[in-house]
């Protein structure tokens, strides 16, 4: 590595997290100065201070693991600067244990972050252990402070990663990143259609069966159980987009197909003047989805 640093100059690193309680900033810290020690150019920053990747010939990302996922600002970096992380060679790291056994074994990746790091083509991913304060504000971390609080980051480890990518540096190479189809815009849209036109359907026989007003109140309770089904089929791939633009995705598909209908098919809008009718309906389908999605990626990788 010194030879490389005496021919080539100093190999900026970025070194980035997400952090709610300061306890991944921490690991990242130490991250930062192993390899600075190691005669490294670093720059260690939470994600919210990185404008842009300019400049910099390899990146470590870190992220919070809570309830199996990284923070959405840890998310949306990723996704934000996709196209300059795929040209540089990018390690991950995760922070969530509140128990020795990221000292005891290799934690893989959970399926949303293994999805990132897949996303961008990352080196490697390691899962440290977590902090949480005794004195934790809010819900649950309050209640779980009350019996798995500590401090579980192991130093040694930390800095043991930092060198074994302090060794690996000055000849990495960017590994090819891809989009799984899930990720897919048409996709996407297709799965929500699908969902809609399952809607639709129900909606259609009923008001031919029974008067309008039970139809409508069939159709609201309808609705949520057609796109809970939807939601697991499609956040069951790998590599789906977030719950919430995938939940507001789908609301506004299926708002503005209403819409169509409304106006080419049945030449009047008055569906649109009931709460039942539509706003409930469409409500019940972001909840659905957002809920489904985040519950999906809460479960542990297979």
């Amino acid at each position: 590595m010194l030879n490389y640093v005496a021919e080539f100059g100093l190999m900026r690193v970025l070194v980035t997290w997400s952090s709610k309680r300061g306890g991944t900033a921490g690991i990242g810290r130490i991250l930062g100065q192993e390899l600075a020690a190691s005669g490294f150019d670093v720059v260690a920053v939470p994600v919210r201070e990185v404008k842009s990747l300019a400049g910099f010939e390899a990146a470590i990302v870190g992220g919070a693991l809570y309830a199996n996922c990284w923070p959405a600002a840890a998310r949306r970096f990723v996704n934000r600067h996709v196209r300059q992380l795929r040209r540089i060679p990018v390690w991950f790291f995760s922070s969530g244990p509140l128990d020795d056994s990221a000292d005891r074994r290799a934690i893989p990746a959970t399926r949303q972050v293994s999805a990132l790091a897949e996303r961008i083509g990352a080196q490697d991913h390691v899962t440290f252990g977590g902090r949480l304060d005794r004195q934790a504000t809010g819900f649950p971390a309050r209640a779980m402070a009350r019996k798995k609080a500590g401090d579980w980051r192991n130093a040694d480890v930390i800095r043991a990663w930092a060198s074994k990518i302090a060794v690996a540096l000055p000849t990495a190479r960017a590994h090819p990143g891809w989009d799984r189809r899930a990720r897919c815009v048409g996709r996407l849209l297709a799965f929500g259609a699908a969902g809609w036109a399952a809607c639709a359907a129900t909606q259609l026989v009923l008001v031919q069966s029974v008067a309008r007003a039970p139809a409508l109140v069939v159709h609201a309770v309808a609705a949520p159980f057609f796109f809970v089904l939807i939601a697991r089929q499609y956040f069951g791939q790998p590599g789906p987009r977030d719950p919430l633009p995938t939940a507001v995705t789908w609301t506004l598909l299926s708002g503005g197909l209403d819409l169509v209908v409304a106006g080419v098919v049945l030449r009047s809008t008055n569906m649109f003047h009931g709460i039942v009718g539509t706003w409930l309906p469409l409500t019940s389908i972001f909840l659905a989805t957002w809920i489904t999605g985040l519950v999906m990626w809460m479960r542990p990788r297979d």
